[in-house]
């Protein structure tokens, strides 16, 4: 498998909380979707990434429309704002790209590691308590590293869910354990 992530450290922490991305016109300026609005119809909606991806989630859930992050990148069983940049989780779960193949490092905290296929894409599965930093101490997080098509530099997903207190976990990890079991790749989005 080629190489993942450096500063993994630092990618965790930051995962979907201060990207940019393309305007959508299309959506409103800050918050998330509807259910209607990302296909949903019993029981899950499907929702195409700018990077393309394409995941399934819970339907009545709130996406991220592409107006601050790119669309699909937060997914939450509350509706939710996206603010202009914060270091605050509001999303139950994240989906970053990260652009270019960088050599691998030690990922702080990692109780397990499983070696995955994502959308038939290579990618580790890593479980994680924190140590001292952004999150207090023993927080659990369940982080998916997915290698992706893409330029000569490769690029690579990062998708994670947070036992902060006012998430519940064990429902999160199932969600994004059927989010990247659902992963199919799709043309890149020119946006």
């Amino acid at each position: 498998m080629r190489p993942m992530l450096a500063g993994a450290c630092a990618l965790l922490v930051l995962c979907g909380c201060t990207a940019t991305g393309s305007p959508d016109p299309a959506a409103s300026p800050t918050h998330g979707t509807s259910p209607a609005d990302t296909g949903g119809a019993s029981g899950t909606g499907d929702c195409t990434h700018p990077a393309g991806f394409r995941v399934s989630h819970p339907a009545d859930w709130s996406v991220n429309p592409g107006t601050t992050l790119p669309a699909c990148s937060w997914f939450a069983a509350e509706s939710f704002d996206v603010p202009e940049a914060t270091d605050v989780r509001i999303a139950d779960i994240t989906l970053k790209v990260v652009e270019g193949s960088r050599p691998p490092s030690a990922w702080p905290d990692v109780t397990a590691t499983t070696a995955v296929e994502v959308g038939g894409r290579p990618g580790l599965r890593l479980e994680r308590l924190t140590g001292p930093g952004l999150h207090p101490v023993d927080t659990p997080i369940t982080t998916y590293v997915v290698d992706l098509p893409g330029n000569s530099d490769g690029d690579t997903l990062v998708a994670s869910t947070v036992g902060l207190p006012r998430f519940d976990y064990e429902r999160n990890v199932a969600v994004l354990e059927s989010m990247m079991a659902s992963l199919v790749l799709v043309a890149p989005s020119d946006a």
